[in-house]
């Protein structure tokens, strides 16, 4: 079989093909049809939903780029939305959420990671040939979303390499000397540092530019965010604490997520179970909606599995006099009147 890599100039072909009409290259997002998407996965943050489907179908729209479409830090407590928002935009934006690369920012807090495991190992060096983590999928498909999760935990050598990926738009890799095109890109940043800090200096603030001119203050004399790293970046966003009800609304979104996980659609949950969900929950809060997908799986995921094998297609759930779960066929009219 022929060596692919060798039977074209690749570098060449991805150009034509990037000019041609074979790409899709839109330049409209349907802001209304975007906000609606983020509604629909993100809860009680709808001030910073509104404001981002509006960034990005301005941002959307340029003709000429030499910067990521838009960068975005999220900062706030654990559990309030800010990776599902990078999620949220993937999907939509570029098609699914495999299209977006991420990296959690402890694990790039050595010098040897930082720089060789986005833009890959110095020629000569082991597994160079592989090139970056980031540079490598961006040169195979520049339309992606980047994520850097925690990105106070990272080295400084990791802010050196933002700060040419949000000036410049373009990285080098460094086994190949190829460049990497980030301005087809949306980079979200996310860090739970100064969340109670920020909260307190920006509470009765309403002027955006005052939150934000607040916010940078104090990251930047934190240490963590150099004044030339906060310069490039277009919008910071505060995510504010949730509210019992949202994350009950959150609990409902990932129920019914697990269940499709195992094939089935679950339309409707006691709310005494809901309530459980988050009392529990509310004991191991500072872990945030991570563990709460925990607890629902613990609560959930048996049921599932044997009404799946049962072959329903369709489940409630509600509690029983035992205080256990009762999971039962959606529409089964004896196990819903024993609900009520």
């Amino acid at each position: 079989m022929s060596d692919l890599n060798n039977m074209t100039d690749w570098e060449k072909l991805r150009a034509l093909v990037s000019d041609s009409k074979l790409e899709n290259k839109s330049r409209t997002v349907d802001e209304k049809l975007l906000l609606n998407h983020l509604k629909s996965r993100i809860k009680g943050q709808d001030e910073i939903v509104s404001d981002v489907a509006r960034l990005i179908r301005l941002s959307w729209e340029k003709q000429e780029r030499t910067r990521p479409i838009c960068s975005l830090l999220l900062l706030g407590p654990t559990g309030t939305g800010k990776t599902e928002m990078a999620k949220a935009l993937a999907e939509y934006l570029y098609g699914s959420e495999k299209d977006m690369l991420r990296f959690d920012c402890s694990e790039l807090s050595s010098p040897d990671m930082a720089k060789s495991r986005l833009t890959g190992s110095s020629s000569g060096y082991k597994d160079s040939e592989s090139g970056g983590q980031l540079t490598r999928p961006i040169m195979a498909n520049p339309r992606r979303l980047i994520l850097f999760d925690e990105v106070e935990k990272a080295h400084p050598l990791v802010f050196d390499l933002l700060l040419q990926l949000l000036g410049d738009g373009r990285l080098t890799e460094q086994s190949t000397g190829k460049t990497a095109d980030f301005t087809q890109t949306i980079v979200v940043l996310t860090s739970n540092a100064i969340a109670e800090e920020a909260a307190k200096a920006t509470q009765g603030m309403t002027d955006y530019r005052e939150i934000l001119n607040a916010i940078k203050t104090l990251l930047s004399e934190g240490g963590t965010f150099r004044p030339e790293v906060m310069g490039r970046i277009d919008k910071v966003y505060l995510f504010k604490p949730l509210s019992g009800m949202i994350v009950a609304e959150i609990a409902l979104l990932k129920i019914a997520r697990l269940g499709k996980e195992y094939g089935m659609t679950v339309e409707f949950v006691a709310p005494e179970l809901l309530l459980q969900a988050l009392e529990a929950n509310l004991k191991v809060s500072r872990f945030g909606i991570r563990e709460l997908e925990r607890i629902l799986f613990d609560f959930f995921a048996e049921q599932l599995v044997t009404m799946r094998e049962k072959k329903v297609k369709a489940v409630s759930f509600r509690l029983g006099p035992d205080g256990k779960i009762v999971c039962y066929p959606a529409g089964q009219q004896d196990s819903a009147q024993a609900g009520k």
